[in-house]
């Protein structure tokens, strides 16, 4: 099934659900965003002009890849009836690097968008601990341009891949205490990628009526291909991306 059918299905069920359940429960919202530490570590494959085919390892933590941090946006938020949850989530980030050898210089510009959207559904409440099925939509861009001169040719190189994956996974609530949760999600994604699987796990303290604090870690490992090793088009992304982070949400 295309990508754009699925996301019209989905679309479908969400207005269904808010349809069916707004003319008897109150719906609260979430919106925020934060601050994270990425770390990566892996291997991505591009097709060169001049050398064809090249896999490329990549180690970068989180001091690496703020240095090489041009930009960086993100946002998320949730909606909930007090029984489903629908989930949200959107990122932006741009890395830049220049390098020289002589009159040789080379630059890279590597930029990321994800977006992400969830439907959750409890299966198992009992104080203090809930659990959660999910499912939804994850995107994900990748937009990488290179540039080589020795001062009279200059080579520019530019990939630009895209997919999205359909989601499914649990979640694991547990009330520490009246302003504190433990919260736990795991989930796997596949169709556009070869397979991506995500678990992260965070504690959360409502330190005021409208307003909580999340401190959370994250690991994702992402496995994506787009064409055959030797093709123009050829990109190959296999990396593990580890992340802390704190985000501060307004509810109302």
């Amino acid at each position: 099934m295309r990508v754009k059918n699925l996301f019209t299905m989905f679309s479908l069920v969400l207005i269904m659900t808010f349809t069916a359940t707004s003319a008897f429960a109150k719906w609260n919202f979430g919106l925020g965003t934060g601050l994270t530490m990425l770390a990566v570590e892996g291997d991505i494959g591009i097709n060169t002009i001049l050398a064809g085919p090249v896999t490329l390892p990549v180690e970068l933590d989180a001091e690496d890849v703020s240095d090489l941090m041009a930009s960086a946006f993100g946002f998320g938020g949730y909606a909930t009836d007090g029984t489903w949850m629908i989930n949200y989530s959107f990122g932006m980030m741009e890395l830049e690097g220049d390098a020289a050898d002589g009159a040789i210089t080379a630059s890279l510009d590597y930029k990321t968008t994800g977006a992400e959207l969830t439907v959750g559904y409890p299966i198992y409440k009992s104080s203090p601990v809930s659990f959660s099925l999910l499912g939804g939509l994850r995107y994900t861009k990748h937009e990488l341009s290179t540039r080589v001169s020795n001062g009279i040719t200059t080579l520019n190189n530019n990939k630009d891949n895209n997919w999205t994956d359909v989601v499914f996974g649990a979640t694991a609530d547990v009330e520490l205490h009246k302003d504190w949760t433990w919260s736990t999600r795991a989930d796997a994604g596949f169709g556009g990628s070869e397979g991506t699987y995500v678990a992260n796990t965070g504690v959360t303290w409502r330190f005021l009526e409208n307003w909580s604090g999340t401190l959370f870690a994250k690991y994702a490992a992402v496995e994506f291909e787009n064409g055959s090793r030797g093709d123009s088009n050829w990109y190959f992304y296999d990396v593990d991306e580890k992340s802390l982070g704190l985000t501060i949400l307004y509810h109302w």
